[in-house]
């Protein structure tokens, strides 16, 4: 998979950025050559290498924040192959819910097409009229038309798998869902809370105190030592030179954006703790929903005749051809209905069962 990939090079690419400027700056070195004037005098050679230094604290804080970017750029990385996996996993759901579709109109249009044959005898027999015939043409086209549908929408899915399969052809022909999974309400909603997105809230935070550790100490002296030396004619001075800044206000408001980024983000990881368990119990929910009118729907369907006794109750003229149309479109919209729902529901179990994977 492509976003993957791109994904996986993107934490490669946090990490190498969050182990960067934690190295003292490269030494300075002076040179300086000066005439004399008069020119008795002879000439002047200075010489300095000077080493500067923050304060020790604030390597081990950029060290400290280092190790808590590269944390969070892995944290991305799962979150991104979460979504991933259940990209996957809707178009695999959508993919089974439109053969079960396709399968459901073919099984309806050859019945249309018996009827239209049906018809055609009964016309030449006298026993049925032009308006009849071309009732149950235009159900055939109807259909037809249906049909062509879905399988055009089976082909926008099969160009959505190749993508997400990194350019791969895949078939999928089954047409039978998983059976839906047992959800415990408290169980999901405990793996939420110590979710990868919690995980990664959880750890801006971290790294904005570890921010505000670092900001406290770079308001420290900065430290500085070298060698230096100068030469004259005759003459020569060589030795050391320490420094040390005095921290007034190069970093003056550094502390306080620290902490005000601090409060920020704990107020981000309530607002989103409060907003998720409110996500999670709403899916749960419409699961549950789902769930039962499908099952309420099943029950129904199971107790009335099928498109098959139909037909036959059409043919021996039991039924007029009108309460045909009416009888078999009302049982075919609730069949589709059903597998609507069968759709839904398992839509919604892979959008909670995400966390898992």
């Amino acid at each position: 998979n492509r976003q993957l990939k791109v994904a996986r090079e993107a934490v490669h690419l946090a990490e190498l950025e969050a182990g960067t400027g934690n190295t003292p700056p490269d030494p300075e070195v002076e040179f300086g050559y000066l005439f004399g004037n008069p020119g008795d005098l002879g000439k002047r050679l200075d010489f300095g290498i000077t080493q500067q230094v923050d304060f020790p604290s604030a390597y081990a804080n950029r060290s400290k924040l280092r190790k808590i970017l590269s944390s969070q750029a892995e944290l991305e990385y799962i979150l991104t192959r979460q979504e991933v996996l259940l990209e996957a996993r809707r178009l695999w759901i959508e993919q089974i819910h439109l053969n079960q579709l396709g399968n459901l109109i073919g099984a309806r249009l050859d019945q249309a097409r018996t009827i239209v044959s049906h018809m055609e005898r009964k016309v030449e027999a006298g026993e049925a009229g032009i308006l009849e015939l071309g009732q149950s043409r235009l159900m055939v086209a109807s259909l037809e038309g249906e049909y062509e549908e879905v399988l055009a929408l089976s082909g926008d899915l099969q160009l959505a798998l190749k993508e997400i399969s990194g350019g791969e052809d895949l078939e999928i022909r089954d047409t039978l869902f998983p059976q839906a999974l047992p959800l415990v309400a408290d169980s999901v909603l405990e793996a939420y809370r110590l979710s990868p997105f919690v995980q990664y809230y959880d750890q801006e935070l971290q790294s904005k105190e570890a921010e505000k550790n670092l900001a406290v100490s770079m308001h420290l002296p900065k430290l500085s030592a070298g060698y230096y030396s100068e030469s004259i004619p005759n003459e020569s001075f060589r030795g050391f030179r320490l420094g040390v800044s005095v921290p007034l206000w190069e970093n003056a408001n550094t502390l306080k954006k620290a902490k005000a980024e601090i409060a920020y983000a704990q107020a981000e990881i309530d607002r989103y703790s409060i907003h998720q368990e409110k996500e999670v119990r709403q899916m749960l929910n419409k699961l549950e929903s789902y769930r039962h009118r499908a099952s309420k729907l099943e029950e129904a369907l199971e107790a009335v005749n099928s498109l098959s006794l139909l037909g036959s109750s059409l043919e021996n003229g039991e039924i007029s051809l009108s309460e045909y149309f009416y009888t078999s479109d009302f049982y075919f919209r609730n069949q589709a209905q059903l597998l609507h729902y069968n759709k839904e529901l398992l839509l919604q179990e892979a959008e909670l069962m995400k966390i898992y994977l």
